[in-house]
Parts: structure tokens; sequence; C-alpha cells
């Protein structure tokens, strides 16, 4: 049985009472009735709009409903409230012409709760979706609607207008959720052609905005090789942080990461195969992923298999990312040495990245803090959680001290579990190879024997040497490049040693001219 078959049963049942359960009853309509002038819809939603009243009705509310679909103990479910569609459009409630401004629609809109003015800016954007000048509130009530269509067998054209609408309009919200909502979709109808279109349409900064982890899944699940350019996108999920080669030299990065791949994998690809077995598969934790939008579907989340939870395959990708870094390194000193031209891609008109003006997350903070002491029974996935809370408070240290300390303490407080880590991983490792039951015991012991600790590349070691290089403290500096160096010593890691004991000679220098 395949994997889809394992998260949502079988296709043509499950697309069949998928459609059949939703709570709405479809009528087949033409066009939006034009009886005002100013009623344009544009050709491409015309038929993917929900209609309470009048000639081109389409919607009748039932009571809350609700679909699952279950094998093996994994289950997807969709529940509809009895809460109304907020992108249904009442015929008979009134629509001003737009004169001057007009107030921007609040959080989570309904369409029966517009102003006449903003339903006047609404229909200005039904006569053309694709204007990006129109308030993204505006474009979320139409993608209520889609939402809803993708349960229906009007889910293809659906997708279609979506990946369009996801061309123009950059709002990292809404960029999630169209992408989450589709990839979802595919999976559930499995679709191998539509994910292919999906990552075709993907040749924006701006549209790879969306859950890392669905995107895996969805390639894993319908057996799509992992491709350089997509890890080169996801390098962030993978832990990877040393990324100045990779944005100023992209294309010396990618060629060289796909000459790796093939040296390793045999193709320019990778094979999930090569990357995680299904018994570790079957073994990572569910988690929850934020899908739906629309208010009135109550599951707006699901749970499914985590993949960035499995140790080994992040581990694999890190590695192959690190190698490409140190080879790319090399081969621009080579090229330095020999006088060749070097081109760093160019991030603005000028050269130079625009500023971007931050204001303080407290959502994401929270969030954040949440994972990490959720995860204070385990202290390697309190690593990861570690790692994104340095990333999180460092980006605002433009803002204040506060978010360099705080920055600090998470970095010290990292690097002073690295011996718990390591036991821990020990022992996870150990416990892996015990449950298998296609194994001797001799072979287990083996296995076990085998088992190296966790060495990887650690940030805090090198964004707390910046810190503390920062603020003067050079002798602070100093001892947290002894402890780095000591560190990737033990795990034979000689690129990550030589890197630090070149830090730390600037260091030694600069202290003895500061005093």
């Amino acid at each position: 049985m395949s994997l889809l078959n394992k998260l949502f049963g079988n296709r043509n049942q499950s697309s069949k009472d998928f459609t059949k359960n939703t709570a709405l009853v479809q009528r087949n309509t033409t066009a939006v009735q034009k009886s005002k002038p100013m009623l344009m819809v544009h050709p491409d939603i015309q038929k993917l709009l929900w209609i309470a009243d009048g000639e081109s009705k389409n919607y009748v509310p039932t009571v809350s409903n609700k679909t699952t679909f279950k094998v093996n103990g994994l289950s997807f479910t969709i529940s509809f409230s009895s809460t109304e569609e907020p992108s249904l459009i009442y015929m008979r409630l009134p629509i001003s012409d737009i004169s001057g401004s007009v107030e921007r629609p609040p959080y989570f809109p309904t369409y029966s709760g517009l102003t006449s003015e903003q339903r006047g800016m609404y229909w200005k954007l039904l006569a053309n979706p694709y204007d990006d000048s129109i308030d993204i509130g505006y474009v979320f009530i139409l993608y209520y609607g889609l939402e809803r269509y993708l349960m229906t067998d009007k889910y293809e054209e659906t997708i279609d207008l979506i990946l369009k609408l996801r061309d123009v309009h950059q709002n990292k919200s809404f960029q999630s959720y169209t992408a989450n909502a589709v990839i979802l979709t595919c999976l559930q109808r499995q679709r191998a052609d539509i994910v292919q279109k999906f990552m075709d349409s993907l040749d924006k900064e701006y549209e790879f905005n969306f859950s890392p982890n669905l995107f895996l899944l969805c390639k894993y699940a319908l057996g799509l090789n992992l491709t350089g350019n997509e890890i080169m996108r996801m390098a962030k999920a993978f832990e990877f942080t040393n990324n100045n080669y990779l944005k100023k030299y992209p294309e010396l990065f990618l060629e060289t990461l796909l000459g790796n791949i093939k040296a390793i994998y045999g193709l320019e690809s990778i094979s999930w195969d090569k990357l995680i077995t299904a018994s570790e598969f079957n073994k990572l934790p569910l988690k929850e992923t934020t899908i739906y939008a629309n208010v009135s579907i109550m599951d707006k989340s699901i749970k499914v298999p985590s993949l960035l939870d499995s140790f080994k395959f992040k581990k694999k990708v890190y590695d192959l990312l690190e190698k490409t870094h140190e080879d790319v390194k090399k081969k621009l000193s080579e090229m330095r040495k020999s006088g060749e031209k070097i081109d760093e891609k160019k991030q603005a008109s000028s050269g130079e990245k625009a500023k971007e003006v931050l204001s303080f997350d407290a959502a994401q903070e929270k969030t954040l803090l949440n994972s990490y002491y959720e995860s204070r029974e385990n202290s390697l996935e309190q690593h990861f959680a570690s790692i994104a809370l340095q990333d999180f408070y460092y980006k605002y240290r433009s803002l204040g001290q506060e978010y360099i300390d705080k920055c600090a303490s998470f970095c010290k407080d990292d690097i002073s579990k690295l011996p718990e880590i390591q036991k821990v991983y020990v022992e996870d490792e150990k416990a892996k190879i015990l449950s298998y039951q296609w194994l001797t015991a001799e072979e287990k012991q083996t296995e076990i024997l085998g088992i190296k600790p966790f060495f990887a590349n650690i940030p805090a070691f090198k964004r707390l040497a910046i810190i503390y290089e920062k603020e003067k403290d050079y002798d602070k500096a100093i001892s947290i490049c002894n402890a780095a160096i000591e560190f990737y010593s033990s795990g034979d890691m000689q690129a990550a040693v030589s890197e630090f004991f070149e830090r730390k000679k600037k260091l030694i220098n600069k202290n003895s001219q500061h005093n």
C-alpha cells in the first residue's frame, strides 16, 4: 500500500466521499448575473464563486459536517462548521461605486460584513483578481471560497487559478496558505502532475514561503527526487546557516552541489530511498501543519509525518551543503590566485541589498519559545529549537542590546548542553537499533558498537564569537574559539577547526592592539 493510501485511503473512494460530504450543495451555474454594469467578473473566476441568492445561487448551507480518511492509524480530517462561508456573495446587499480611498477590510473578513464601499472594492478585485494594488484582505475573501472549491471536483481548475494568484500577490500569509493547501490537495488526489506544475510555478523568491516539511513530504509521497535547487532553497530547514557563498555565488554553488550529488548518489537529484528508509519514515512523529484560512473549516491544521525530525535525513543533506560550501571556498581561492574574474550575485541595482525595516514579531517569539520549552525532555530536539531562537533574536540586534543579550544567552545555553546532546543522540541510536526486529542480537551489538557521537556544525560557537568580538570582549571571544576547536577536533571536523584557528589568530591580534 502506498504512502498516499496510508495517509488518505483509496483515491477513488475518498475523492467521491470527500466531494459528497462537504457542507454545501454546489449547483451547476454559469457566470454571475450582471444586472449592474459594475458587476463584471474575470473569466478565470466566474465559475469559482459562491453565490447565496439570485439566479446564480449555488450554495445551500447544511449542518456541521466531518469527513475523515483513516488508514493504518493515520488520519486526515476536514470538518465544516455551521459557520457561514465567508466568501459567500449576497447579490441583494448594497454596493457603492469607489470614490477616493476605501478602508481596508478587518482580519478574517466576510463579504457580508463589508461596507457598501468595501464591496465595491471587492467587485473591482473580481473584475481583475491579478491587480496587486488591491488590499490583500479582499484577496483573502476570494481565496476562502477557493479553499472550499479545492474540496470539490473543480479542484484542478481551482489550483490553476491559485497558482496565477500566487504569482502576483506577495503577502507572506497568502503565499503560505495557498501553497500548503495546493500541496495537500495534490497529496489527497494523488496528482504528481499537478505537483510538478506547482513546482514549475515557483520562479520568484516570495513563492517559496510555505511549510518545507509538507513540501518534502509531497515529494517523498509521490516518488519525486530531491533536486539541488530545492536543497539550496531549503538550506535553513536543514540547519545550514553558513550561507555566505550560497547567496553570493548561487550559480557556482549549484554547479558544485550538483556535482557532489552526482558523485555521491549517481544522479543530479536524490531518490528518497537514499535519504530515509521505510522503517525510519514509519517512526517519524506527527506534527500539526496549518493548511486552511477559511473560518468555516474547523480543522485548519492536520498532523503529518515530520521528515525534518529525522536526524539522519537532515544530517545527510546538511553534510552535502557543508561539503559544497568548502568546495566552493576552495574554488574561489583558486580563481582569485589565477586572476579569474568572480561575479557576485547582485542583490539590487546599486549592488547592495535594501535594508529591511524591522518590527519585532512578538507572536513568532512566543511560538519559538513554546517550541523550545516543549522540547526540554529531549536535548537534541531542544538544540534545534535553540538554533531557531538564536537566529530570531540576532535578526533584531539593531533594535536594542536586549536582543543581542537574549541571542547570546541561548548560544551559551546550547554550547553548555553539547555533552548531554551527544549522550541523548547515542542513546536514541541504541534504542532504534534494539527495536530492529530483523537484526540478530549479535548484529544489533555490532551496530551499537559502531555508533559515533553527535558531531555537526554548531552555529552558537560562531555567533557568540562574533557578538563578543563586536563588543570588543576579545578574551571571551578567544575562549569561545578554544571551545569550538576542542569540540570540532573531537569530531575530526578539520575544516571547522581551521576556521576557528584563523578566527582565534585574528582575535589575538586585535586584542594585543586593543590593549
